[in-house]
């Protein structure tokens, strides 16, 4: 397909980033640019994936019935006193409260390339990673838990959050029984994630090993930036 568009030159960074026609099909103009594909060409791939639309997305289909193998970094933003604070307000509010915090935490997970997996309960899963992989997916995420914290404290009524990361290969499939099936990732780095939030406290976020190792020097200027804004990402413990 690169070919056909005259975009065979991109094919190493296409191939690189683990982006094949399933994956195409998710990729926004900014994902793109940070490819580093010019605006005419950029215009062009995107004509040529609206028009192969169905075929991309019979090839997600495959995909997710098979299963595929898949480097992820996992990301789980829980809210902090969550049965205190609901047992004191009604039901509608609740919701609401809880509608925009999972409005603010999407936002955030998307604007750094990210999925979300799943709501659960008051919390919220997300994959960098899948289906579109960038090379900086354990920066992007813990970016992202950084700008969450910030978010949440901003809403009404403010709140506080506890963020667990890790990264691992996973099996990105189609999960479930015949009444009911979703897309969405399964290994041990997202159970790691998931025990890591239960052990950070309010307004921290926990990271494992292997994402300071893939993010190494980079977690000090991330340091720097959060000391600088009052941010979180200060609050980041590697185990």
């Amino acid at each position: 397909m690169l070919e056909a568009l005259d975009l065979g030159k991109y094919h190493e960074v296409f191939a690189e980033n683990e982006i094949d026609m399933a994956a195409a099909q998710f990729l926004t103009d900014d994902d793109l640019k940070e490819l580093g594909l010019p605006m005419g060409q950029r215009r062009k791939f995107a004509a040529a994936i609206a028009a192969l639309a169905p075929s991309a997305s019979n090839a997600l289909t495959a995909i997710e019935s098979q299963g595929e193998r898949r480097q992820v970094t996992a990301l789980f933003a829980d809210i902090f006193g969550f049965t205190r604070m609901s047992s004191g307000i009604d039901a509608e509010e609740t919701h609401a409260m809880l509608n925009n915090f999972f409005a603010a935490v999407d936002n955030i997970v998307h604007g750094y390339g990210g999925m979300v997996d799943k709501h659960i309960g008051d919390a919220v899963m997300a994959v960098f990673g899948a289906p579109v992989a960038h090379t900086d997916n354990p920066e992007r995420a813990l970016r992202a838990a950084g700008e969450i914290h910030d978010a949440v404290a901003r809403l009404s009524p403010p709140l506080k959050v506890h963020i667990g990361v890790a990264s691992g290969q996973v099996v990105a499939s189609s999960t479930g029984s015949t009444a009911h099936t979703e897309y969405t990732v399964t290994g041990d780095s997202v159970n790691l994630a998931a025990r890591m939030t239960d052990l950070a406290g309010p307004e921290q976020t926990l990271a494992s090993a292997s994402v300071r190792r893939a993010v190494g020097d980079r977690g000090w200027p991330l340091r720097k930036i959060s000391r600088t804004n009052l941010g979180s990402i200060a609050q980041i413990a590697f185990f």
